[in-house]
């Protein structure tokens, strides 16, 4: 039976390692795929048991709201924001000398990248809510940001950038329970 009230309209909010990242546009998209082996013994026609090798959960959102606090999440850096400090003075610019921020009064958060190893992990949560008002929430226990973001400056256009972030097993979790939990409310506000 068909049931109306299982509809969803529009995205929700997400959280890593207990943010909200801000303004979410478009799709988010939870993709989860498995890697399996079929076996087929010799003396018989088909197939008869299959297997999973591997598996792999994935949540994907265009975030419009460009902010330092952000970039760190979906960088995977755990690194402190430089909190409204002046601008940063640094040598060997391009062309051989130094920068300064024409504004010297103003103030910057300045989030410092590159030369670390390992990547960092964080919970991810995202909350939608149907237009009945109850919740579909999706929660990965440990992810981490995929290595690639991209951040257009459009000339006339609104800023978008999409966000990937891959779950990690967790291996002290019983077998079933590893990557997270999709959560459908069905009674109470």
């Amino acid at each position: 039976m068909s049931d109306v009230n299982k509809v969803t309209l529009g995205n929700g909010n997400l959280y890593l390692n207990g943010v909200d990242v801000g303004y979410l546009k478009g799709n988010v998209e939870l993709t989860y795929s498995r890697d399996q082996v079929e076996f087929k013994p010799s003396n018989e026609m088909g197939v008869v048991k299959i297997f999973t090798t591997g598996e792999r959960a994935e949540l994907k959102a265009t975030v419009a709201e460009l902010k330092a606090a952000n970039l760190k999440l979906a960088m995977g850096i755990y690194e402190d924001i430089s909190a409204s400090q002046s601008f940063p003075a640094y040598e060997g610019a391009p062309d051989g000398g130094s920068y300064t921020a024409d504004n010297s009064s103003a103030s910057f958060d300045v989030l410092k990248f590159g030369g670390k190893k390992t990547l960092d992990e964080m919970p991810l949560r995202f909350e939608h809510e149907r237009p009945n008002g109850k919740d579909v929430v999706v929660v990965f226990y440990n992810a981490i940001a995929m290595p690639e973001i991209t951040i257009p400056f459009s000339e006339e256009d609104v800023s978008m950038y999409d966000l990937t972030f891959r779950a990690l097993h967790v291996t002290t979790r019983s077998a079933g329970d590893q990557i997270g939990f999709i959560a459908e409310q069905v009674q109470g506000s």
